[in-house]
């Protein structure tokens, strides 16, 4: 479970880090998109996912249901349902010797994030040491989504369930590797200053997401990518976090469309933009349309 836990808080840690870029163009407010034309059979649907929302903002619309109803297999961005994929993280968030947290930062600065960690998570900072700096982000992440409910829920997770009890099978768009990749391209100086300003700034941190949170919840994908985009700290790594991941998962969707109806979920913020996965279904010649 714990491990299942930290695959969707990297998920959630590619999100928030996100850079600025181009606005969208959606036409339409929603959570879910139907996808159709270039010769498909039958339609296949795309839906934009949350990792952590209170349970009691968590619906699913009749319309998402049908449309997974009427599904012959979920993909999410990673499997976490998969014992064996998440089972790898219990090695790869480890850094070999000598490597140090700690010496990421100056003393001034890694004496306040610990402070931080102690009082607010009740962590050892120090205990740490060993972790990638994703990993550790990572469990920052998870006390702003604790300020709103003790225990989040998670959509993929909520999917998973309903899948089960349709006995679809669920795969991943990537690996819980191919995330971890991902940061492990940024370099570990960088992830701690990111650290650092997130909790240096708490009250604009929790209002950025309590924002992101109200336009998730109203199903507006043009206003959370907006925000998404308009967050500073990953200006030079947006083709890394996003464009380049949405552009790997086109293939795999339309080759597992091809074949019969699909229900993909991936983070709502892949969705928005010229380079979201919305756009470049389009640009291959799909027909996506909001169901409202």
């Amino acid at each position: 479970m714990l491990f299942k836990k930290l695959s969707l808080l990297l998920s959630c840690s590619l999100l928030l880090l996100t850079a600025k870029g181009q606005r969208p163009s959606l036409e339409k407010s929603s959570l879910l998109w139907e996808i159709s034309g270039k010769g498909l059979q039958s339609p296949s649907w795309l839906y934009g996912t949350i990792h952590a929302i209170c349970p009691e903002d968590h619906r699913f619309s009749p319309a998402t249901l049908n449309a997974l109803k009427q599904s012959k297999s979920l993909y999410l961005e990673v499997n976490i349902d998969d014992i064996q994929e998440t089972s790898r993280l219990r090695t790869a968030v480890l850094m070999p010797a000598p490597y140090s947290f700690k010496a990421l930062l100056a003393a001034d600065d890694y004496v306040k994030l610990s402070t931080w960690f102690h009082d607010t998570l009740n962590i050892e900072l120090s205990q740490l040491d060993k972790l990638k700096p994703l990993v550790i982000y990572s469990l920052m992440i998870q006390k702003f989504f604790t300020t709103t409910c003790a225990e989040p829920a998670s959509t993929e997770a909520e999917f998973i369930k309903l899948a089960k009890a349709q006995q679809l099978p669920v795969k991943g768009l990537e690996t819980i590797m191919d995330q971890l990749a991902i940061f492990d391209s940024i370099p570990d100086t960088e992830e701690a200053a990111m650290m650092l300003k997130t909790i240096t700034d708490t009250a604009k941190s929790r209002e950025v997401y309590h924002h992101m949170m109200t336009a998730y919840k109203k199903g507006d994908i043009q206003s959370l990518y907006n925000q998404i985009i308009e967050t500073e700290d990953m200006l030079r790594y947006k083709d890394l976090l996003l464009d380049r991941r949405n552009r790997n998962w086109i293939g795999t969707i339309s080759s597992e469309a091809g074949k019969a109806s699909t229900f993909f979920a991936v983070g709502a913020g892949h969705l928005g933009g010229n380079m979201g996965v919305i756009e470049l279904l389009r640009k291959e010649g799909y027909t996506v349309k909001p169901v409202l």
